[in-house]
C-alpha cells in the first residue's frame, strides 16, 4: 500500500482527433505543398515561355518539375513529420514520468505524516485521492496535446501523401493552360490562375486562423507574382536567339 499502480495508458495522449488544431495541421500541409508546387512551376513555365516559346519544351520542363517537386516535398514531409512526432512523443513521455514521480513523492510524504494509529481505510482513501490527482494531471496534459499537438504531431505517411498530392495539384494550375492554349496566351492565363489560386488559399488560411483574409490573400499572391517575375526575367536573359 506504499506505491501507486501504473494504470495510465500514455498512448491515448497521442491519439489524433478532428480538432481545430488537427484541421490547422492539415491546412498547413496543403498550403505547404500547393504553394510550393504552384510557385515553382509558375516561375519555371513563365521563364521557359520567355526563353523558348516552344510549348513542348515548356510542358516537358513543367511536368518534370511537377513530378520531381511532388516526390521531394512528400519525402521532406515524411522525414520532418516523423522527427517532429518522435520529439513530441519523447517530450510527452518525460512529462508523464515527471507526473508519476511527483505523485509518488506526494504519497510517500503524506504517508509519513500520518499518525501511527491511522486506520487502513484512511490510508487507502489517501492513496486513491493521490491516484485520482495523478490521473487528472495526465488527462489534462493529454487534452492539451490533443488540442495543440496535431499541428506538429502528424502521421508521417499521411503528411507525405497530403503534401505530395497538394504539390501535384498546385503545380498543375500554372501548367494546365499550356496544354490547351498557345504559349502567348497561356502565359498570362497561367499567371492569372496562379495568382488567383494563391489569393484564395490565403483567404482560406486566414479564415481558419482568424486573421485578416485580404491581407493573407495579397501576401500569398505577391509571393507567386515575385516568383513569376524572377522566372520571367531569367527566361528573357537566357532567351534563345532567333535563327533567320
Amino acid at each position: 500500500m506504499d506505491s501507486l499502480p501504473a494504470v495510465i495508458d500514455r498512448r491515448r495522449s497521442f491519439s489524433i482527433r478532428v480538432t481545430p488544431a488537427a484541421i490547422a495541421g492539415s491546412l498547413r500541409d496543403v498550403i505547404l505543398g500547393g504553394q510550393d508546387g504552384l510557385v515553382n512551376v509558375l516561375g519555371l513555365t513563365l521563364g521557359m515561355a520567355a526563353a523558348t516559346g516552344d510549348a513542348r519544351v515548356i510542358l516537358a520542363a513543367g511536368f518534370a518539375a511537377m513530378m520531381a517537386e511532388s516526390i521531394a516535398m512528400a519525402g521532406v514531409a515524411y522525414t520532418a513529420s516523423g522527427a517532429e512526432r518522435d520529439w513530441l512523443r519523447n517530450q510527452g513521455t518525460a512529462l508523464d514520468e515527471q507526473t508519476d514521480a511527483r505523485s509518488a513523492l506526494l504519497l510517500a510524504d503524506a504517508l509519513q505524516r500520518l499518525p501511527a494509529a491511522t486506520s487502513e481505510e484512511a490510508t487507502v482513501l489517501l492513496q486513491e485521492a493521490v491516484l485520482r490527482e495523478r490521473e487528472l494531471r495526465h488527462e489534462q496534459v493529454g487534452r492539451q496535446r490533443t488540442e495543440v499537438a496535431p499541428v506538429r504531431d502528424r502521421r508521417p505517411i499521411a503528411a507525405a501523401m497530403l503534401v505530395g498530392v497538394s504539390t501535384l495539384v498546385g503545380s498543375a494550375i500554372p501548367l494546365s493552360p499550356f496544354l490547351v492554349l498557345p504559349v502567348e496566351i497561356a502565359a498570362p492565363v497561367a499567371l492569372l490562375a496562379g495568382a488567383t489560386a494563391l489569393f484564395l488559399a490565403g483567404v482560406v488560411r486566414a479564415r481558419v486562423t482568424d486573421s485578416n483574409p485580404i491581407r493573407a490573400g495579397v501576401v500569398m499572391a505577391a509571393i507567386g507574382l515575385t516568383s513569376a517575375a524572377a522566372g520571367y526575367v531569367i527566361g528573357v536573359l537566357l532567351r534563345a536567339p532567333v535563327v533567320g
